[in-house]
């Protein structure tokens, strides 16, 4: 049975497809089974994208202590979903065509090429877009994009070297959330990925030239700065509330070109993983772990703009949908909210983002394995390969041994496994209880840093 799968991931520019097969399927099931890719493509000849309306004026004020930043979590983090989008999900470090384990455990990382950013004001300020009430569920949306629309923009990139957007001269566009007031905005490292030039276009319909601050691969985010001051900021959910599946969420972007879009619909799932078809460096496939999904109208143009709860609040950065008509399909993906602003805040810093490295390579524990290896329980997440000279190494982790906990949360899945060890940062030491020959133990890993 095939899988119904085409996840694009691009600004919006020409119309190519690309299919690529999955591992364990057969060769005659191949060309049923889309995969996720990034196409470079211009907008089609004679299109004339319209531009925003005029936005809400700037109302409430973002405290200082929550400019790029989000509350601590108060309760306990939900258990993943567990359900994995693809095949074989590794994580691995080290050479040949196995996943490398990062913070992700998922590739290593290339880092794009960073420009220094110009000289950043010591406290950034604190205009933000207006909070907004619990309104009756008539009242939501129209609310929602009045207080949100002033806080996304459109971004438009040309690469006139050819690179990563395609032939020179080749353009296209994306969508953009105003993270910080003075200037930053958040985006997709796909959308800018290869661009020599970047303009942002505000709601009100200005146009400003944008540098790249620095980008951030592994989790498809890109932070990009404006000269000008006193930008709405978006207001950000804290990491206190917890998100439901079911619960209201508006997108807002440029999709097509049609600026200051707005689609409707609920979070339908919480902890998916999107597979790449892009082969990282050294070998493996690329994956994002911990992807909110959404049925709220995502299409090409939307990469980068912004995904808000009821009260207009930024709980992801749009990035991908799985589609086979090439449009949305209903089952749309964004970066939460919480990785974006760690990534991007990295990136504000210091213009790269540290990922963690545990140093092994992996995949889901089968009904078969668990039969062999007598588990009390079919799930985990089983150990194929360990890096040499990583914390996993060190810690005398081994093929065959199964980890089914990280810091005392179990784990069903080698993905939750990856997104647990993404949670963290170089340095961090995690319990990991293993089973390995018929008993349980627990050991402590420090984790590394994958090299950049």
């Amino acid at each position: 049975m095939g899988y119904d799968r085409d996840e694009w991931r691009r600004p919006w520019r020409a119309p190519t497809a690309s299919w690529a097969t999955d591992p364990g399927r057969a060769a005659s099931d191949a060309t049923d089974t889309p995969a996720i890719t990034r196409f470079p493509q211009p907008p089609p000849t004679g299109w004339s994208a319209s531009t925003a309306g005029p936005g809400s004026p700037v109302g409430s004020v973002r405290p200082p202590d929550t400019v790029g930043t989000v509350d601590a979590p108060s309760t306990p983090r939900r258990r993943p979903f567990g359900l994995l989008l693809g095949a074989l999900l590794g994580a691995v470090v080290g050479t040949g065509a196995t996943l490398v384990v990062t913070g992700a455990l998922d590739g290593v990382l290339e880092e794009s090429p960073v420009e220094e950013a110009t000289a950043e004001p010591d406290v950034p300020s604190t205009v933000a877009a207006p909070s907004i009430e619990p309104l009756s569920e008539s009242s939501i949306v129209p609310a929602v994009a009045e207080a949100v629309t002033p806080s996304v923009v459109r971004i438009d990139v040309r690469g006139e070297g050819g690179d990563g957007l395609g032939p020179a001269g080749r353009s296209g566009l994306g969508s953009g959330v105003v993270y910080r007031s003075d200037g930053y905005i958040i985006t997709n490292h796909h959308v800018i990925d290869g661009a020599d030039s970047v303009e942002v276009r505000l709601a009100d319909g200005d146009v400003l030239e944008a540098e790249v601050i620095g980008s951030d691969e592994l989790n498809d985010i890109a932070v990009v700065q404006v000269d000008e001051a006193g930008l709405p900021a978006i207001n950000l959910r804290p990491e206190s509330e917890p998100l439901l599946v079911g619960e209201t969420v508006i997108a807002i972007g440029s999709p097509f070109g049609l600026d200051a879009s707005v689609t409707a619909g609920v979070i339908s799932a919480l902890n998916r993983e999107i597979r790449l078809d892009e082969q990282v460096p050294g070998g493996g496939v690329q994956t994002i772990p911990s992807i909110v999904q959404t049925d709220a109208a995502i299409n090409p143009g939307n990469s980068g703009g912004a995904l808000v709860d009821a009260q207009g609040r930024l709980v992801g950065i749009n990035t991908a949908i799985l589609t086979r008509s090439g449009a949305s399909q209903g089952v749309g993906f964004a970066v939460g909210a919480e990785r974006a602003v760690d990534s991007a805040d990295q990136l504000i810093e210091q213009g790269f983002v540290r990922h963690p490295l545990l140093g092994i390579a992996g995949t889901d524990v089968s009904a078969e394995q668990a039969d062999e290896l007598d588990l009390p329980a079919r799930r985990g997440a089983i150990v194929e390969s360990v890096q040499p000279d990583t914390g996993a190494a060190a810690a005398d982790i081994r093929p065959g041994d199964v980890i089914v906990s990280v810091d005392g949360e179990l784990l069903a899945t080698m993905s939750e496994l990856v997104a647990e060890v993404r949670r963290r940062a170089p340095g961090d030491v995690v319990v990991l209880e293993v089973y390995r020959d018929g008993g349980v133990f627990e050991v402590e890993v420090e984790l590394g840093e994958l090299p950049r």
